[in-house]
């Protein structure tokens, strides 16, 4: 099964109707805090591009990552080929990431091909990242900011980290302010609290070992690989599928693509339930009953029939 399906028949759920939510998860740093040296935000080697090799007949070693704390991570996601080093044989792992390169870790490593029409006045159509940018704006990873700009050059920092990564995953139901016990919490801005404390909640960060999370310090190399790594390795990531049977339940998934509800469901319902759609959710079926959503985030809900009756209801 493409994603996990549970039987409702003659299930009755009232909801109310409410803003979907951010989901949020990110990494938990541990041993060591790395210390930030270098800010210069050179984009990442080419090298760190998509490749056809087989990940697992990848094998590279850095110069500069032993006795690092991230060490592992780095080695296990260059076997997944989202990343690599440079030519000199180096990994710079405290090297700060800008918001281009970490849009172009989470795209490579999530696979994502949708792209979206962007008119960012700083993002250019002759620059490496231009399409890295329009994936991540398909996939409702970063909108950019009122002003229009994107600011791929900046380092990204900690809190924009977990605002971002927050649309790239499943919540199962965690919730709660759990980031409320770490030192610097009230550092962090209004609008990122709650990705801080959703992430916090799963488990992904829980912050540095003096109990700070730097929400306004620049997410590093390091930092960024075991992040995209985890998420990679916990969330159940499925790639775009078909609903094509009524009254079943499904749930718990990060969706890269669209999900499509077919003619097949007939009058029948449709449950989805805490499932990250890095796309759309297209309704085919004309004469679909209901399609219900619990805890379910999406960039569009395209009804492609227009005299389509469908009641679509929205909880959480």
């Amino acid at each position: 099964m493409i994603i996990k399906k549970i039987a409702v028949l003659g299930l009755c759920i009232s909801l109310s109707i409410n803003s979907v939510a951010y989901a949020g998860v990110l990494d938990s740093i541990i041993d060591e805090s790395s210390v930030v040296e270098d800010l210069n935000t050179e984009k990442l080697n080419a090298e760190d591009k998509d490749t056809d090799e087989e990940p697992a007949a990848v094998t590279v070693k850095f110069s500069d990552i032993n006795g690092h704390w991230a060490k592992n991570w780095i080695n296990e996601a260059v076997k997944l080929g989202f990343v690599s080093g440079y030519d000199d044989g180096t990994f710079k792992p405290d090297r700060t990431i800008t918001r281009a390169e970490f849009s172009k870790l989470l795209n490579g490593a999530l696979k994502t091909e949708k792209k979206a029409n962007i008119g960012f006045s700083d993002v250019k159509n002759n620059e490496w990242f231009y399409d890295e940018v329009r994936k991540s704006v398909a996939s409702g990873f970063f909108s950019g900011y009122e002003d229009n700009t994107f600011r791929p050059n900046n380092p990204i920092k900690r809190e924009e980290v977990a605002k971002v990564v927050s649309s790239a995953i499943t919540t199962g139901g965690v919730d709660g302010e759990g980031a409320t016990l770490l030192s610097d919490y009230t550092a962090v801005q209004e609008w990122a609290k709650p990705s801080v404390n959703a992430v916090y909640n799963k488990g992904y960060i829980l912050g540095y070992p003096d109990k700070t999370y730097g929400p306004s310090k620049a997410l590093t190399r390091a930092e960024a690989v075991k992040i995209i790594y985890e998420i990679i390795e916990n969330e159940n990531i499925e790639y775009g599928f078909n609903i094509t049977n009524y009254n079943e339940l499904y749930t718990s998934a990060v969706v890269v693509g669209d999900i499509n509800i077919l003619e097949s469901v007939g009058t029948g319902n449709v449950y989805l339930k805490n499932v990250v759609v890095l796309g759309d959710i297209v309704i085919h079926a004309s004469r679909v009953n209901t399609v219900q959503l619990t805890d379910v985030t999406a960039r569009n809900i395209v009804v492609t029939d227009e005299n389509n009756p469908v009641k679509i209801v929205y909880g959480q």
